[in-house]
């Protein structure tokens, strides 16, 4: 057992050692890391390595921990194959390693699965090779170096010899059940219901930029995590210089703000709150989202809004980087790590203070991952809470995190204490299976046909409380508050089981100043420029239940921009949906193997080739429109995620 732990650290070790050398082979790179962070690189880097390495060493690992019998063990050719299985895996995850440290400079990301569909027509793939390790002969000597030093740092397995039989299989019976759980964890990278297996995007949280990425993760690591990703190719629909034309997502219209004040950003992200569950849209939900409704009644609330996909985790790129969700989540895609923009990163710029909230684990579902690569300055999330001493340390539900209700309480507390002006934002996560509510709201709620819906009524009522305390607060009436859903929950309705239905979600834009008549003309910015007339009345139209406008969660990135006045080009396949009536009044989802294109008279679906069904009753030259439209956003999407020109 001993012997095979060792094993294992020398591995890790060796990797360690190959991250030093990959840093100071391409030192140009990396020119601004401090001595700090390049530790905090390297020990998050570890984290990757483990993975890697227990990959890489399952079959010695298995051979070693099995409760074989001791004449087995003892056997010659049972220790040869045991060492080779060690050996050969991980001095070819040494190789494939090494060989990254010169294709990172004309990559600058580290090899994936895509790599051999880029190169599956290259003829002379083995003769490139060849010539680059005869022109970075200094890598080549390393990548021999540390893979002879592996070979001989091998230590092999002793069995218990001295035990009698029954205790040995007894011994090595517990310690394989021990080992392998562990073993799952260090796969997994963590464990608990509320960790997904880590990924690429995980390396974010341990980076400044997403081009150090490449410093903390390992490429054994990112080809097995990429197996199974899709791998893109430009679908040419549109020759270049007419892509522009149908759609594109660079935004390069300066535009002046619709306020005087720069104005603080709120946004919820409400978990599984589907457009069905809301009383605003369905009469007969009324009874769950009492206090939603009304504030819905007082907002910019639009009746067609659409999730981009339907998992929590595609939420968080489409509403604060207006990032799609196509073919596949964009965090677990092979390209998480590119460059992105997002709403945190531009106003970051403007002098505000970003920060995202979630009550669950911190790292949980990816998140801090994701936001940490968007730019927000701060995320907090179950330790920050944990560690305020006004926060109620038994609060935890057992399985996603913190109780909404005393999450948000936290959030609207922590709100007073940001410098003004912020962007801010929270993800609930109470409504969400196994769909549990604490016991002293429980027959307090009103029940439904389905679990969520007492989850619904009581986050509902985790809202009422933060606005009535937001209220009070001398920022509350210069704040723009966004509430949206993640994406939509297993319906019930008829009208939602649809492929469109299934998209549904509430968007809403509550502007208190506004609601409350606390804005008058001097707030107003610009309000003499005609140019800027036709926003501002637009906008004036408050409160308003748009029910023309096909939106999703897209837009919210570019709305906010409209009307924070931002100066200067930015990246978003969203539309402006607050200032001005929308260009291409169409949503775009996915869900696998279709593409979808939603417009106010139907929808219709692409399989990437061919339209595959057209549903409603939508005019012919808006059925050709919508197409293209459709064909341009995949072909954008595609290039830019290729190019890693997201932003």
């Amino acid at each position: 057992m001993l012997q095979a732990l060792f094993n294992i650290f020398v591995i890790l070790a060796l990797y360690t050692i190959s991250r030093l050398f990959f840093y100071f082979t391409n030192l140009e790179m990396f020119t601004d890391i401090t001595f700090a962070h390049l530790m905090e690189i390297l020990g998050g880097g570890m984290r990757f390595d483990l993975t890697a390495v227990l990959y890489c060493s399952s079959l010695y690992l298995a051979m070693s921990l099995l409760p074989f019998p001791v004449k087995w063990r003892t056997n010659k050719i049972y220790a040869c194959v045991q060492k080779y299985a060690f050996f050969v895996p991980n001095a070819l995850g040494l190789l494939i390693n090494s060989a990254d440290m010169v294709y990172i400079r004309f990559s600058d990301r580290r090899t994936t699965c895509s790599f051999f569909s880029e190169f599956a027509n290259e003829s002379n793939l083995f003769g490139i090779f060849v010539d680059s390790a005869v022109e970075y002969w200094y890598v080549t000597l390393f990548a021999i170096a540390i893979v002879v030093g592996l070979f001989f740092l091998y230590r092999p397995y002793k069995p218990f010899l001295n035990l009698k039989p029954s205790y040995y299989y007894i011994l090595t019976s517990v310690l394989f059940v021990v080992s392998g759980y562990f073993t799952v964890i260090g796969i997994r990278g963590g464990f608990g219901a509320f960790t997904r297996p880590i990924n690429m995007s995980n390396a974010m949280t341990y980076v400044d930029k997403p081009a150090e990425t490449s410093l903390v993760l390992n490429t054994p690591f990112c080809l097995m995590r990429t197996i199974d990703n899709e791998t893109y190719e430009n679908p040419h629909f549109f020759a270049d210089d007419q892509l522009e034309s149908v759609m594109s997502p660079v935004h390069p219209a300066p535009c002046k703000p619709i306020f005087s004040e720069k104005p603080n950003v709120v946004i919820f992200i409400l978990e599984s709150f589907a457009a069905e569950h809301i009383g605003f849209y369905n009469p007969v939900s009324k009874p769950f989202t009492p206090f939603l409704d009304s504030l819905m009644s007082r907002s910019i609330t639009f009746r067609h809004a659409y999730s981009g996909g339907r998992k929590s985790i595609d939420a968080p790129p489409a509403i604060l980087s207006s990032i799609p969700k196509l073919y596949e989540s964009f965090v677990f895609s092979s390209y998480s790590t590119n460059k992105i923009s997002s709403v945190a990163d531009v106003l970051n710029n403007r002098g505000y203070h970003t920060s995202f909230f979630h009550g669950a684990p911190n790292g949980s579902m990816g998140f801090e991952a994701f936001v940490h690569n968007g730019k927000f300055q701060h995320y907090f999330g179950m330790n920050e809470f944990l560690n305020d001493p006004q926060s109620d340390k038994d609060t935890y539900d057992g399985n996603w995190g913190i109780w909404d209700d005393d999450f948000i309480t936290y959030f609207e507390r922590s709100i007073g204490k940001l410098p003004q002006p912020f962007l801010t934002s929270i993800f609930t996560l109470t409504s969400h299976s196994p769909f549990n509510i604490p016991e002293k709201y429980k027959g307090k709620v009103p029940e439904g046909k389905v679990p969520i819906n007492h989850c619904i009524a009581y986050t509902d009522i985790a809202l009422r409380h933060f606005f009535d305390a937001a209220s009070n607060e001398p920022w509350f009436y210069n704040t723009i508050f966004v509430l949206v859903a993640d994406h939509s929950s297993v319906p019930v309705l008829p009208e939602y089981t649809t492929d469109e239905g299934l998209f549904r979600i509430p968007l809403v834009f509550y502007i208190p100043a506004l609601a409350d008549n606390k804005c008058d003309e001097a707030m107003f910015a610009n309000i003499n420029d005609s140019s800027e007339t036709k926003r501002i009345e637009y906008i004036s139209n408050y409160p308003r239940c748009d029910s023309t406008s096909v939106v999703s969660q897209l837009d919210i990135f570019p709305s906010i921009m409209s009307i924070l006045g931002y100066d200067k080009p930015f990246f978003a396949f969203g539309q402006d949906i607050i200032t001005q009536p929308k260009q291409h009044n169409y949503a775009v989802t996915f869900q696998y193997p279709y593409f979808q294109v939603i417009s106010g008279n139907g929808y219709i679906q692409f399989d990437g080739k061919n339209v595959v069904s057209v549903n409603g009753k939508i005019p012919a030259d808006e059925k050709a429109d919508m197409i293209r439209y459709l064909k341009a956003y995949i072909q954008q999407y595609v290039v830019h995620l290729l190019n890693n020109t997201l932003y």
